[in-house]
């Protein structure tokens, strides 16, 4: 599961990917989280912004995103919810970090995941477009795929990196090859750390969360 995401330097999406184009700025964006706006581009290469969350076409409420951020890769083409979308509205979310927990329930403990060189990158994603009446949503979700060797012991997916060729395979190839272009990204080529336990709560949004984290000590007292 992907949950919690960040993009704290969108200017350097365009170091890495030339190809998108962005009509307006998005923000740094150190905790990002479901109903929000996520920045992503549609096969066209242009950056537009999404609200995480997807919400089918056929769907009577909007509330149904918020159950819908993340899609297993495995089931993609069974589910109601994203058989059309892999077929035809598949996207690239942009990120350059992202969370996940470890801990005790009553201590759960933030990890941050980015890559090794700390660039940007690009999670599969599918996206729709929703209206009833005189509103209209384009909504995206997070595709995820089983673990690699850094993540496995955290949790039991992760989101879908596009690494390489992927991206290209994702946004334009057929369903067969863009399917086959998920995999979970190298480990190799990745690292993780401690960030503060205050983006534990999804309203904290500041370049905190994206800084190493090292609990301190407590002090000794008289008794030690």
């Amino acid at each position: 599961m992907c949950a919690r995401f960040s993009l704290s330097d969108p200017g350097r999406l365009s170091e890495r990917y030339p190809g998108v184009r962005s009509r307006t700025p998005y923000p740094r964006r150190y905790n990002i989280a479901p109903t929000q706006d996520v920045l992503a581009a549609r096969a066209d290469g242009e950056l537009t912004t999404l609200r995480w969350g997807l919400v089918p076409a056929w769907a009577d409420d909007p509330s149904i995103g918020q159950r819908l951020i993340n899609a297993r890769v495995e089931t993609l083409a069974e589910k109601p919810a994203f058989r059309g979308a892999l077929e035809s509205r598949r996207c690239a979310i942009f990120a350059d970090g992202f969370y996940e927990w470890t801990g005790s329930k009553g201590n759960r403990r933030p990890l941050r995941f980015i890559l090794a060189d700390g660039a940007p990158f690009a999670f599969a994603g599918l996206y729709e477009r929703w209206k009833r009446n005189d509103t209209r949503l384009e909504t995206c979700t997070i595709v995820t795929c089983e673990p690699n060797a850094l993540l496995a012991s955290i949790h039991d997916r992760m989101p879908a990196i596009l690494a390489g060729d992927a991206l290209d395979a994702w946004l334009h190839g057929d369903v067969g090859d863009a399917l086959a272009a998920i995999a979970p990204f190298d480990p190799a080529a990745m690292r993780g750390y401690s960030v503060t336990p205050a983006m534990n709560h999804h309203a904290f949004e500041d370049a905190r969360c994206i800084e190493p984290f090292v609990e301190q000590a407590e002090a000794p007292t008289l008794f030690d």
